[in-house]
């Protein structure tokens, strides 16, 4: 049975196997199913080496404060508060996989997947943001 895999924005962003675009989520899936965690994960946006217990923490600087709205450095989205842009910033690190008529969201910071949505953002905050 084939999967089908979709990104939840525009763009995702894949630091197990170092990609980030908008039209190749099914690689990333393929590659995320068969990761294995590293400690260390190179950054696809700007090349930083990061700690993976840090990563989200990271991704916050890509980000840009502009009057009443933080624009995404990804993807360009605006959004009207730093609660949003935090949302919006996990993600991009979440790529659902269609598998056997159920939606499966893997952590593309550990390969790690989960039934919801909320689970793997709640995963993210945890696991992989050092605040």
């Amino acid at each position: 049975m084939s999967t089908v895999a979709k990104s939840l924005t525009k763009v995702v962003v894949c630091p197990i196997c170092d990609y980030m675009g908008g039209s190749d989520t099914n690689k990333v899936a393929e590659a995320v199913i068969k990761a294995t965690p590293r400690s260390k994960l190179r950054c696809p946006k700007c090349g930083a080496e990061v700690d993976a217990n840090s990563f989200v923490t990271h991704m916050r600087k890509h980000g840009r404060i502009g009057g009443k709205t933080i624009t995404c450095d990804v993807c360009g989205a605006k959004l009207n508060s730093e609660g949003a842009f935090l949302r919006h910033m996990k993600e991009h690190l979440i790529v659902s996989v269609r598998r056997n008529g159920m939606d499966i969201y893997y952590c593309l910071v550990c390969g790690q997947e989960f039934i919801t949505k909320n689970s793997a953002i709640t995963h993210l905050l945890k696991r992989h943001s050092f605040e």
